[in-house]
């Protein structure tokens, strides 16, 4: 037999386990920000203890039969075929263990034993410990899930997350803020987020501020945190939505709550741009007015991400390239070389348009 494999094996997994290490803990599922998101990690950790020490049980209780039978055979080996006293090999069935207490009478009990040792196994390691195991997981699971349940409670902030292929469209409807793909909240301060789709299932997930949560068509759900750390935290969507799935990116930014004040007022006020109005007029002749919005000028459908501050966002793309004027240029006139799969369609402009609609885009604060 070849010793191949087994060096493969033993080169792939130490890198295998090299490549999960790392300084970030970006997405780390067991660093959370929430008491929600530590209570899920809570569950997985005692899971994994717990599955780590049944399987430990169940090997252990393998051995013995194991090391019994190898005992026994050394044992057997011992004792010279002579010694057993003659057995009739055509004896019938019901004669058989007669037979065998003739020969050798120390085999009914050692056949009674195991018995005995087996009737032990399925009653403690089929049925009672089975039972213990799935009672306690249920107990800790639900004790996890009203921590996690939305609880409503006074002062929460509200967010509106709603999906779209491929990208997130965010809703402050008490503060009269749209954005997109980069959500923003305070510190220490209960939010509410209400997540629905406008297509197919989607699922947001940002691990270091609560579990999974589906985005259904027609139907709302609710998950509520309280963030106790300011930091950026990435997540994406957890639910295969279509080819660009991968490439749907959001980010939670946690900031102290005067910060999160001076964002909500800059956001509130329409478009400010120094730009000359020809980009404006090209961003509405070629198209981009009829997916896109800019509050305070004529472009206000809805289709795609709001553009009113896209000079403020960090990201383009959902989340997958960073806010950068020749990345915006490839978005605006290659959309399926930056994101495989997204609606848009390629915008087709002279050289002198195309710089026109950047300088006005990139005004956009």
């Amino acid at each position: 037999m070849s010793h191949q494999p087994l060096r493969s094996i033993a080169v792939v997994l130490p890198l295998l386990l090299l490549a999960a290490c790392g300084e970030e803990v970006r997405d780390s599922t067991t660093r959370g920000v929430t008491p929600q998101a530590d209570a899920i990690d809570g569950l997985f950790r005692f899971s994994v203890t717990l599955g780590a020490v049944i399987w430990l049980l169940v090997m252990g209780l393998l051995a013995v039969p194991i090391w019994r039978s190898w005992r026994r055979r050394g044992g057997d080996a011992e004792v010279a075929p002579t010694d057993r006293g003659p057995v009739r090999l055509d004896a019938p069935a019901s004669e058989v263990d007669g037979a065998i207490a003739v020969a050798d009478p120390t085999h009914v009990a050692q056949a009674e034993a195991d018995h005995r040792v087996r009737n032990r196994l399925i009653w403690v390691g089929g049925i009672i410990l089975p039972a213990l195991v799935l009672v306690t997981l249920l107990v800790y699971s639900s004790v996890v899930g009203r921590a996690a349940a939305h609880v409503p409670e006074d002062g929460e902030l509200v967010v509106d997350v709603i999906g779209h292929m491929f990208w997130w469209e965010v809703i402050y409807e008490d503060e009269a803020v749209i954005t997109a793909n980069e959500i923003v909240v305070p510190v220490d301060r209960p939010v509410r987020f209400n997540l629905t789709t406008e297509d197919v299932i989607h699922s947001f997930w940002i691990p270091r501020i609560h579990g999974k949560v589906d985005m259904i068509p027609g139907r709302t759900n609710t998950f509520t945190f309280t963030a106790t750390e300011t930091g950026d935290f990435r997540g994406n969507c957890a639910e295969f939505c279509g080819i660009a799935h991968a490439q749907m990116v959001a980010f939670v930014r946690v900031v102290e709550q005067d910060e999160f004040d001076a964002w909500v007022a800059a956001q509130q006020q329409p478009a400010t741009t120094g730009a000359s109005t020809d980009g404006e007029q090209v961003f509405i002749e070629a198209g981009c007015a009829a997916c896109h919005a800019v509050a305070g000028t004529d472009a206000v459908a809805r289709v795609g991400p709001d553009l009113t501050h896209l000079a403020s966002r960090r990201t383009l793309a959902a989340g997958i390239v960073p806010n950068e004027r020749e990345r915006l240029e490839q978005l605006i006139i290659e959309p399926q070389a930056v994101k495989p799969g997204i609606p848009m369609p390629a915008a087709q402009l002279s050289a002198d348009e195309l710089e026109a609609l950047l300088d006005y885009l990139e005004g956009l604060e």
